[in-house]
């Protein structure tokens, strides 16, 4: 497996989950850290670019971050507390509530964000996804690195859009339509394209983001095909049936999974219009997204338990 870094920016927090009996169950979570994990879990070089808290949570994020190889970009420990998400978990899909102000996650300083990024050696692909994209001071910080990062590094944005979060919904929209006029691979579920574009239909959505300027648009839609779209192909990637025992996750690690899969085969954003090698990324990354959602607060599979798979054998 050949070695290519990859930076992820957004938030990490713990995911309160509540069960419909009112249990609770406390897991490190946020999308960018779910993704991370995917990453350094299959072998890859996951750089994990997010302000981290002193406190207990944040050194159970820590604890959970070096136990999957992950490297922390920013290693000093912050003293705002660790961002938290209420998660009500029921039969629906999941519904979440934010404690966002003033957390670590989100307090980023420009300049050693700056550095710490210009110090990862051999970068390949950047990452920018979920809360990320809509609290500050990340949002605005994420948005000028992506926008000026080398035009060989791979850029994979995903909205992974929370309503609940968004204060102004149309300057989100419009950050995220500036995202997508650099992004190579933007990753977005039928959820989020009715939230970002809700005159249309989902696919002339998909084909909104693509008109923004992205490469690619990969639109998930539950336990439904995985949809790849690009300017000069459309193709479907089916998904096998799945026991699941929950869902949460489950987005991030399909987009972990691919880029795992693509750094891990020297791809850059030049073999995206090669529809056969899109098509088995993507078909890769939705067996290490099924492979999580049979398992409870979104575990994602490691190395040694996915090498037998067709998609992966090459590990």
């Amino acid at each position: 497996m050949s070695s290519h870094a990859i930076a992820i920016l957004g938030e990490n927090l713990v995911d309160l989950l509540v069960s419909p009996d009112a249990s609770i169950n406390a897991v490190v979570g946020g999308g960018p850290l779910n993704v991370a994990r995917t990453i350094g879990r299959l072998g890859g070089e996951a750089h994990f670019v997010s302000g981290i808290s002193s406190d207990a949570f944040g050194v159970f994020v820590r604890e959970s971050l070096d136990e999957s190889g992950v490297h922390s970009a920013l290693p000093d420990a912050l003293i705002e507390p660790t961002t938290l998400a209420i998660v009500e978990l029921n039969a629906l899909g999941p519904r979440y509530h934010f404690h966002l102000d003033n957390t670590a996650a989100f307090c980023l300083d420009a300049d050693a964000t700056t550095a710490a990024l210009a110090a990862i050696a051999d970068l390949s692909a950047m990452y920018f996804g979920t809360l990320g994209l809509l609290v500050e001071p990340m949002a605005s910080l994420g948005e000028a690195l992506i926008m000026s990062s080398p035009a060989d590094t791979l850029i994979v944005i995903d909205p992974n859009c929370r309503p609940s979060a968004v204060r102004d919904p149309e300057e989100y929209r419009a950050r995220v339509a500036r995202l997508c006029t650099r992004a190579d691979v933007v990753k977005v579920s039928t959820e989020d394209l009715a939230y970002l574009h809700p005159e249309l239909s989902v696919r002339d959505a998909a084909r909104r983001v693509l008109g923004h300027g992205a490469t690619c648009v990969v639109v998930t839609d539950g336990a439904a095909a995985v949809t790849i779209l690009t300017e000069h192909f459309e193709v479907t990637e089916s998904v096998a049936p799945t026991p699941v025992v929950d869902t949460v996750g489950a987005g991030d690690a399909l987009v972990g999974g691919f880029l795992t899969w693509w750094t891990g085969h020297d791809l850059t954003s030049r073999d995206l219009d090669d529809c056969d090698t899109l098509s088995s990324a993507i078909g890769a990354a939705i067996e290490i997204s099924r492979l999580t959602c049979q398992r409870a607060g979104a575990e994602s599979p490691r190395r040694d338990e996915v090498r037998a798979l067709p998609g992966w054998r090459w590990l």
